[in-house]
């Protein structure tokens, strides 16, 4: 049985060029550094992060957390029209849900 791929793949690394650090980093930090990591970043570098991360079932969570800093316009010019606004919407309903 195939395990999912542990690194990214081509294709995506291609669309969304991301360090592989950077999310390694995200992925492991705790609400405060996660905050001062992502405040650090300019908008459109978030939006990117957050479409990268949607097009990885272990990382959609991360994704959806990222993209609840981004304006839906950001989000949008990073991932396309339907992808943006789907991102968008989602985070903002998992952050609903949440609390």
């Amino acid at each position: 049985m195939a395990s999912a791929p542990t690194r990214p793949i081509t294709a995506t690394l291609a669309k969304y060029p991301i360090p592989i650090g950077l999310i390694s980093a995200l992925y492991r930090a705790d609400a405060d550094e996660f905050d001062r990591m992502v405040a650090a970043m300019p908008e459109y570098g978030r939006a990117r992060v957050a479409a990268y991360c949607a097009e990885n079932a272990r990382l959609q969570p991360l994704g959806l957390k990222v993209a609840r800093t981004c304006e839906e316009a950001a989000l949008i010019r990073a991932a396309g029209a339907a992808v943006g606004a789907s991102l968008f919407t989602r985070s903002r309903v998992e952050a609903a849900t949440a609390h």
